[in-house]
């Protein structure tokens, strides 16, 4: 892991129709918020109103699995449930997530509503059964392919999960005992490509120049980026499977997220325990000295 000596400045800013108070990071780690909607089991989902998650009448929302912030710094921590309804939210920028299904590792997922800023990375393991080929495609809503503007994108393995987070948001990496990571990122509503794909600033054009690319909600020097519908990401996996998931058990694995000399702080943060002036270490690879 890279490092580099950085300084912080955070700013405050109170939105009184929240009401909430935002912290603004003005330099320094990779800190925000992530969303996105998550479908896997048919079946299950098909449940949503009636036997499970209803809209009053007392319909039970069951936990179906769990998903938390990687590192050991969690291990005694659950994790926030899912449930057929899986409407997943929480802060990124930081060394991932880990999403655990009770039933076992999922053959495929649709993932759509993705919010996340550029600069904050949302990466996302998986633990498969080993030997586990996967196929991971990123959609552009209401899309038609031309010489401008490409509206699928098919991502590519990489050698480590440094090279996802620093990725464009179209790569994927597995490790030696079968646990998928990839990167999630918002794409723009109506293309993936123009035509080559890219990570999306908040700048950049919408298709044939008109609005941007990526929706987004900004006041006084506030900025939270906005869904749009249409746009959609696939995870395929190539394993036997039993109806919605892959059949064989996937390893369980408690990644170790720090550095030697460090001990896990936080969700993006390690701490040295051998001496204090090496200070913070975090996820981004930057050092903040104390």
């Amino acid at each position: 892991m890279n490092s580099q000596l950085v300084s912080f400045v955070f700013t405050v800013v109170y939105e009184p129709q929240g009401p909430l108070w935002f912290f603004k990071l003005d330099s320094g780690p990779e800190r925000g918020l992530g969303h996105f909607k998550m479908k896997w089991d048919n079946a299950l989902h098909a449940q949503i109103g009636k036997s499970q998650c209803g809209n009053g009448a007392y319909v039970p929302c069951d936990y179906v699995g769990y998903i938390k912030h990687l590192g050991a710094y969690f291990d005694d921590d659950a994790g926030l449930p899912v449930t057929a309804n899986a409407d997943i939210v929480g802060p990124v920028g930081g060394f991932g997530w880990k999403l655990e299904l009770d039933s076992g590792a999922p053959k495929s997922v649709r993932f759509e509503q993705i919010e996340v800023d550029p600069a904050t990375p949302l990466l996302l393991s998986i633990a498969y059964p080993l030997g586990t080929a996967f196929n991971i495609v990123a959609h552009g809503g209401y899309c038609t392919d031309n010489a401008d503007y490409k509206c699928t994108e098919t991502f590519h393995q990489v050698g480590s999960v440094a090279d996802v987070r620093t990725s464009l948001g179209n790569a994927y990496h597995v490790d030696s005992i079968g646990v998928l990571t990839f990167r999630i990122i918002q794409t723009p509503k109506t293309f993936v490509g123009r035509p080559e794909f890219f990570l999306p600033q908040y700048t950049d054009l919408g298709r044939g120049g008109h609005g941007f690319a990526l929706e987004h909600f900004e006041r006084d020097g506030v900025r939270l980026p906005a869904f749009a519908y249409g746009p959609y990401l696939t995870l395929d996996a190539n394993c036997p499977s039993s109806g919605a998931y892959c059949s064989k058990s996937a390893s369980s694995y408690q990644p170790e997220v720090c550095p030697s000399g460090y001990s896990q702080t936080g969700y993006d943060t390690c701490t040295s325990i051998s001496d204090a002036s090496m200070g913070k270490l975090f996820a981004d690879g930057t050092v903040h000295s104390e």
